[in-house]
C-alpha cells in the first residue's frame, strides 16, 4: 500500500513539542514580555521531533512492504495514497481534525494514532478517522492487512509484545535533511531514544504517560540500546541521544547494565535522561557520567510541600535535592529542574516562593509550567466541570485551564512569565551556563 503518515502543526508564533506530555505535546508560550519572547524565538528555530510512536509506526509499515511517505502537511497531491495515518495530539488536535476531514471529503481512509486519540477517541471519529487504541507500532506489528478494520470506528489489539520486538525507529524517512538534525550542547546532532515504557508512581492521576504505555515497566535489553545508540552513529552522524522514558533509572540494575555495555562499547556518544533525584546517589551518577550522560531532567516542581502533597505530587527534602544536584554538576552533568505553578492550592505568595526557590537553586535550566488536568487523567474527573477552555489545544501546559479557587488565568499567566524573566536574566545563571558548555 501507498501509506501517506501525518504529524501536522498549527502556525503559531512559539515551538510546539508533540514528543513531549507523553505524546499530548506542549507548546512553549512562556510569556510576552521581552526575555520570554526573545526564549520563544530562539527555541521556535530549534528543529523539534516527531513523537517516537510514529517513527517506530513508519519503520513498522515499511517492515509490512508498505511504501511510506511522511508529513508535515497535507499537500497539493495528497490524494495519491491508499491509507492516511494521522498523529494525533492535545495542542494541535484541531489541525489534525481538519487534515482528516479534508481527506475524507476525498474519499480517503484514514487511521488517527496516538494517547490523545487513544483517550479522547469520538472527537476523531467524529471526522471521519478509525482510531487505533493504544500502541500503534504494535497494532500494525501483528496486522500486516488493515481494509477490514477501517470499517469500524475503535480498533482494539493484543498488546502482548516486547520492546525488543520492535524495529529501530525510521528517523531518516522523518528527517530527510540531515542539516535539520537538532543540534544540542553546541553541535551534536540528537534525537530521541527509548529504554523502557510504562511506569509505577502515584503520579499516575495526573500524569498522561500511563495513558498509552501502562504501569507496567517494560524494558529493552541493554544491549539492543546500545546496539540502536551505535547504529544511529555510523548511519546519521547521531551523537546525542534524548531518552524519553517517563523515569529512567526505575530499575537500578537494568540501568548499570545500560551503562557498562555502553562503557565496553566505547562509542563517545553523549545522552540526556529525565528521572527521579531520589533514584539517584553518588555511584550511579559516576557511572552514567563514564558512559556519557550529559544532561539530567528532574522534577522539583514547588517550593512548598504542602502544594505538592495536595495536588498527589511527590519530591524529596529541600536539603536532599540541593545534594542530588550538586552532586550531578560536580560531575559535570548539566541539570534541568521543572517546576509547575497554578497548582490547586498555590497562591501568588506560594508561585512567587517556587521562583526564588528555583533561582536558589541555580540549575543549568529551569522549566515552568502550569498545571493542567489532561483529559483521559484520574484527576480530570475531578476538575472537568471546573474547565474554563472550550479548546483542547489550549491545554499546552503554558494555559491555567481550570477555574482556580484564588488565582486568575491572567495571574498565574503573569507569574508564569516573571519566572522566565527572572530566571534567565541574571548574571549568576548567566555565569553558570557559559561555565557549564566550557566544561563539559
Amino acid at each position: 500500500m501507498k501509506i501517506l503518515v501525518l504529524d501536522v502543526y498549527k502556525d503559531v508564533e512559539h515551538r510546539i513539542s508533540k514528543d513531549t506530555s507523553g505524546g499530548y505535546g506542549t507548546g512553549n508560550n512562556f510569556g510576552d514580555t521581552l526575555i520570554p519572547r526573545l526564549l520563544k524565538k530562539t527555541l521556535k528555530k530549534v528543529h523539534d521531533w516527531s513523537p517516537m510512536f510514529v517513527a517506530y509506526t513508519i519503520s513498522v509499515l515499511k517492515k509490512n512492504g508498505n511504501q511510506v511517505t511522511f508529513s508535515k502537511e497535507l499537500t497539493s497531491n495528497f490524494e495519491d495514497y491508499d491509507l492516511y495515518i494521522v498523529a494525533s495530539s492535545i495542542v494541535c488536535c484541531e489541525t489534525e481534525i481538519n487534515a482528516i476531514k479534508k481527506i475524507k471529503s476525498k474519499g480517503g481512509d484514514v487511521f488517527a494514532i496516538g494517547p490523545f486519540a487513544t483517550n479522547q477517541p469520538k472527537i476523531y471519529n467524529d471526522a471521519g478517522a478509525t482510531v487505533i487504541l493504544g500502541e500503534p507500532e504494535f497494532y500494525f506489528l501483528q496486522k500486516k492487512h488493515y481494509v477490514e478494520d477501517l470499517k469500524k470506528k475503535i480498533i482494539t489489539f493484543d498488546h502482548s509484545f516486547e520492546l525488543d520486538d520492535l524495529p529501530y525507529p525510521d528517523w531518516k524517512t522523518i528527517i530527510t535533511d540531515p542539516k535539520k538534525v537538532s543540534k544540542l550542547f553546541g553541535n551534536y546532532s540528537t534525537i530521541p531514544m527509548l529504554a523502557t515504557r510504562g511506569c509505577p508512581y502515584s503520579c499516575f492521576k495526573y500524569c498522561v504517560y500511563p495513558l498509552q504505555q501502562g504501569r507496567k515497566v517494560r524494558q529493552r535489553s541493554p544491549k539492543k540500546i546500545v546496539d540502536e545508540m551505535e547504529y544511529w552513529k555510523k548511519n546519521m552522524n547521531i551523537k546525542m541521544f534524548v531518552f524519553r522514558d517517563p523515569v529512567f533509572s526505575i530499575n537500578n540494575k537494568h540501568t548499570i547494565e545500560f551503562a557498562k555495555e555502553l562503557i565496553n562499547r566505547k562509542l563517545n556518544v553523549k545522552y540526556i535522561i529525565e528521572t527521579h533525584l531520589r533514584i539517584l546517589d553518588k555511584e550511579l551518577i559516576k557511572i552514567l557520567k563514564k558512559s556519557g550522560l550529559a544532561a539530567v531532567k528532574c522534577g522539583v516542581e514547588s517550593a512548598h510541600p504542602e502544594v505538592l502533597e495536595d495536588a498527589n505530587r511527590f519530591t524529596i527534602e529541600k536539603d536532599l535535592q540541593f545534594k542530588k544536584i550538586r552532586e550531578l554538576e560536580k560531575n559535570n552533568i548539566q541539570v534541568s529542574s521543572m517546576f509547575i505553578l497554578g497548582f490547586p492550592t498555590d497562591k501568588e505568595e506560594t508561585m512567587d516562593n517556587t521562583i526564588n526557590y528555583a533561582k536558589k537553586l541555580n540549575t543549568t535550566y529551569a522549566q515552568f509550567s502550569v498545571w493542567t488536568p489532561y483529559p483521559g487523567t484520574p484527576i480530570f474527573n475531578e476538575y472537568k466541570n471546573k474547565i474554563i477552555t472550550k479548546s483542547y489545544e489550549e491545554s499546552d501546559q503554558y494555559n491555567l485551564v481550570y477555574k482556580h479557587n484564588s488565582l486568575d488565568k491572567n495571574i498565574v499567566r503573569k507569574y508564569l512569565d516573571k519566572a522566565y524573566r527572572t530566571y534567565y536574566f541574571r548574571v549568576s545563571w548567566i555565569l553558570k551556563f557559559v561555565r557549564s558548555f566550557i566544561f563539559a
